[in-house]
């Protein structure tokens, strides 16, 4: 009886332990919008943390039973200090990018000064502050390069803007 709890409680365990370790990989994306994390990645990591996660509680059951509640807390303890490691190096990258995107608009904004019958220009800045957040500023500049140039697909980006997606 001993041994099937051990079995169940390492299983669990384990597999609760590398869905962890896969949504902290996966909030790159899926919460920051940092670029796509492939597939094969998070599968070989989470794969790779279950087997060593359920083997290192088997072992540890098996050599001091008295131990495995400690192993298992020292477990989600690191686990937790990598949940945190991550999520500062993707507020850091998410701080970057949008600084980048700030100066990237600044620029557009001079090049508009320069040409403002340019619809492309208008398009860009769209785009940034709709990467931004900003869907005021991004649907007052897709209006504008639509009104500049009336095609289909500035005529989209202001139906998108407008639906809020």
């Amino acid at each position: 009886m001993w041994l099937l709890k051990a079995l169940a409680w390492s299983t669990g365990f384990a597999l609760v332990y590398s869905w962890v370790v896969v949504w902290i990989l996966e909030r790159r994306e899926k919460k920051y919008g940092q670029g796509e994390t492939a597939f094969s990645d998070t599968f070989l990591s989470g794969s790779v943390t279950l087997i060593l996660v359920y083997l290192a509680n088997i072992a540890v059951f098996a050599m001091r039973p008295d131990s495995a509640l400690s192993f298992n807390i020292l477990l989600v303890t690191g686990l937790a200090g990598f949940c945190l490691y991550r999520e500062s190096l993707y507020k850091l990258d998410a701080r970057k990018i949008k600084h980048r995107l700030l100066a990237e608009a600044r620029l557009v904004n001079i090049y508009i000064s320069k040409d403002p019958s340019n619809a492309a220009y208008y398009g860009r800045l769209c785009d940034i502050y709709a990467k931004l957040g900003e869907r005021r500023e991004a649907l007052e500049a897709a209006r504008m390069a639509a009104r500049l140039e009336p095609t289909e697909r500035n005529r989209w980006k202001i139906k998108q803007l407008e639906e809020g997606k």
